[in-house]
């Protein structure tokens, strides 16, 4: 009779290591450090670009509010695409490379936050408002990507 002494057998060695690099509980806690990130640039950028143009969300100013805004969800979601579709096959990433992408993906956020807020003293305000909304957008599906983490059974 051989023993194991409850050593995993060779086959499921591979699945211990994974479990090892996976950190669940770190990988929550930074998905949701990041979806608050992602909601605070949000709400920062609409809120700055409504300083910048008053009527910003009457009227025609509307519509180009929300197709800037469309584009920056849809440029974030286009490029966080491998990081969504590791979500939706329920394989997720090892935990040093879902940081590593949240990393670049929070540092983009706020340069783009940033150069909006701060354009608008070289060029029109109109263009300080496409990139806040821009950036509004890709922070609303930045913490959209992140709300995914915590829905049971959404794969």
């Amino acid at each position: 009779m051989t023993r194991n002494w409850g050593l995993p057998a060779k086959e499921q060695q591979a699945a211990v290591r994974d479990a090892k690099t996976a950190k669940p509980l770190m990988t929550l806690f930074v998905s949701a450090v990041f979806g608050i990130i992602g909601a605070s640039v949000a709400a920062i950028s609409f809120a700055e670009a409504r300083e910048v143009i008053a009527n910003l969300f009457h009227g025609g100013n509307l519509v180009t509010a929300v197709v800037a805004a469309g584009f920056g969800c849809w440029a974030y979601i286009w490029l966080a695409r491998p990081r969504f579709a590791a979500q939706f096959s329920g394989k997720g990433d090892a935990f040093s490379s879902l940081l590593r992408f949240y990393v670049r993906a929070a540092i983009v956020l706020f340069i783009v936050l940033i150069t909006g807020m701060n354009i608008g003293l070289i060029a029109p305000n109109f263009i300080s408002v496409l990139l806040l909304c821009v950036s509004g957008g890709a922070g609303a599906a930045a913490a959209f990507q992140t709300v995914l983490a915590f829905v049971p059974y959404y794969e």
